[in-house]
């Protein structure tokens, strides 16, 4: 309300009053108090998420007072150095207006959305299609920031600058310099205690998080995306002896997209979410633990044999994935996307793209429904009798925050629905019926592939769905996805895992369905998911590892 009746009242003076917005500078500051004036606009107003969880951490005792104070002075020196340290007027302007624009953004999504900006949320941003970048700015966010920053613009605008020598501003940027420095050693050991206990605190400080997360994620950690040579894991894996069968054999890959375990119907969720998958007695996993919270972290992680459990982000981008080892092994390898990119997995590897013209219907406003994944093939041209068959589909899912965009309205059971991309504007219950109703139509998804591939008469068929992270509704004032490891809800982390064996492939594998029922109640990770597949489509590869691949017990020995 405050920042709508602060947009309401800048609009009033600019049609009523434009000459408040352009008469000439009247005020005049030296260049030493204008970066003051600045530091303390940037450390106090547009650092309140920090001060935030500073306060929420500490008790208000004397000493806690006292090393709020020191935080304070420490930040305001900082932002005044890193002010200052501009030294013509016009380039210290110019970084003011930067350094406003850039920490007003993050303040604003961790208002609406409680983001943290560390690394891998600028992954995230850089992995962002324009698609899923429309849904989060909208005219409300771009006027919200633009209100942000004003107070920097004006300065910038309508303040004059004097002129000082070297001198002074060597003296003044060693000053705060020197001031900053001595706060921080007479409180060094409250400080660091803070930000061992509470370390998300790192990441609230702007715009030096978007700075240096932006920095990391383009220079130091290169998008997974980025083209590179691949090292070959595994220069000669083969099929085993199953193959050896005249029967062909088709796999289907789904990678989810932000579905969340709790808001899972065969995982036990109050709303049966997922009514055609229970009908369709599907193996389905008690739990299953995401590589990270986010796409860009966890779908190279979960074809990588290097997985969550060593995780080395230069190692799994440095290395090629699963599926150029099963298309090494002799396998038909596909990739069909309906999200933002594979993020490197599907290099070297055959991409089908989904045909939108002969699914128009399916199709609006740039997005597909998922269904189109497999309606947008032309099957003909992939299948080939005899032939081993895998296609990985990525889905759209429920990616947020326009969850009710995620479905067609026929799906809709749960009402009333958010519908505005600024979930803070929805009631929590409203926000979790559009969720619900996406999940409602993935499980309608999912069927639908399970029920194609029985009809493929004369192949062996099976399907693995897993999702990719999961989401937060609001728990806490928190919502999507991309929080740090260290501090992620288990919501975000803990994601369904389903997989559906044709009778046929069953036997194929020498299965023991009583024992893999068993193996269903212990927790799975996507640790288990490139060598359980290996197993699965029975690829004999060096990098297979038996005790990770789920169903190794439970295969039937000659």
């Amino acid at each position: 309300m405050f920042f709508d009746w602060s947009i309401c009242a800048f609009l009033y003076f600019l049609f009523f009053q434009p000459r408040v917005f352009i008469k000439k500078p009247t005020v005049v500051l030296s260049a030493g108090s204008f970066a003051l004036a600045a530091a303390v606009y940037l450390a106090f107003f547009l650092n309140l998420p920090f001060f935030s969880k500073v306060f929420s951490a500490l008790h208000f005792s004397f000493q806690d007072l006292t090393l709020i104070f020191a935080l304070a002075v420490v930040l305001l020196c900082i932002m005044f150095i890193g002010v200052r340290i501009l030294y013509f007027r016009w380039i210290m302007k110019a970084g003011i207006l930067l350094f406003s624009l850039l920490a007003s953004g993050a303040l604003y999504f961790n208002y609406e959305f409680g983001t943290i900006i560390n690394t891998e949320m600028m992954n995230n941003a850089f992995a962002t299609d324009t698609a899923e970048a429309s849904e989060l700015i909208s005219f409300s966010s771009v006027a919200e920031i633009t209100f942000l920053t004003l107070p920097g613009l004006f300065a910038c605008l309508f303040i004059k600058v004097k002129r000082q020598s070297w001198l002074n501003w060597l003296g003044q940027i060693s000053l705060a310099l020197i001031v900053g420095l001595m706060m921080l050693y007479a409180n060094f050991q409250g400080i660091s205690s803070l930000i061992r206990t509470e370390p998300v605190t790192r990441n609230l400080i702007a715009p030096a998080n978007v700075l240096s997360s932006t920095y990391k994620a383009l220079v130091k950690e290169s998008s997974p995306s980025a083209p590179r040579v691949r090292e070959v894991i595994d220069p000669q894996p083969s099929l085993g002896e199953t193959h050896n069968s005249k029967k062909g054999m088709l796999f289907v890959v789904v990678v989810g997209e932000t579905v969340r375990l709790a808001n899972w119907g065969l995982a036990g969720y109050e709303r049966q979410t997922t009514p055609e998958l229970k009908a369709r007695n599907v193996y389905a996993f008690k739990k299953t633990i995401s590589c990270g919270t986010s796409t860009d972290i966890s779908l190279p992680c979960m074809f990588s044999r290097v997985g969550r459990r060593n995780y080395d982000r230069d190692r799994i981008l440095r290395e090629e994935s699963l599926l150029p080892v099963l298309k090494r092994a002799g396998m038909n390898v596909y990739w069909v996307d309906n999200q933002s990119g594979s993020k490197g997995v599907s290099d070297g590897i055959t991409e089908l793209p989904i045909d939108k013209k002969s699914v128009a219907s399916l199709c609006r406003s740039g997005r597909c429904f998922d269904e189109a994944l497999l309606a947008g093939l032309d099957i003909s041209k992939i299948l080939k009798p005899g032939e081993d068959t895998v296609i990985f589909m990525h889905q759209l899912g429920n990616h947020g925050p326009a969850y009710s965009k995620r479905y067609p309205k026929t799906f809709e059971k749960y009402t009333p629905v958010c519908e505005d991309e600024q979930l803070q504007k929805c009631s929590r219950q409203s926000i979790i019926n559009a969720y619900d109703n996406s999940v409602l139509y993935t499980d309608h998804f999912l069927a639908g592939v399970i029920d194609w591939l029985k009809g493929m008469k004369g192949m062996d068929t099976g399907l693995l769905y897993v999702s990719d992270h999961g989401e937060n509704l609001g728990e806490n004032n928190l919502y999507l996805h991309g929080a740090p490891e260290f501090m992620a809800p288990s919501v975000q982390k803990e994601v369904p895992m389903i997989l559906w064996l044709s009778n046929s492939l069953e036997e194929r594998l020498k299965l023991d369905t009583t024992c893999f029922r068993k193996v269903l109640d212990k927790e799975a990770s996507h640790d288990n998911l490139y060598s359980s597949l290996l197993g699965l489509l029975d690829v004999k590869s060096t990098t297979y590892d038996k005790s990770l691949d789920f169903t190794s017990q439970c295969r039937k020995e000659d």
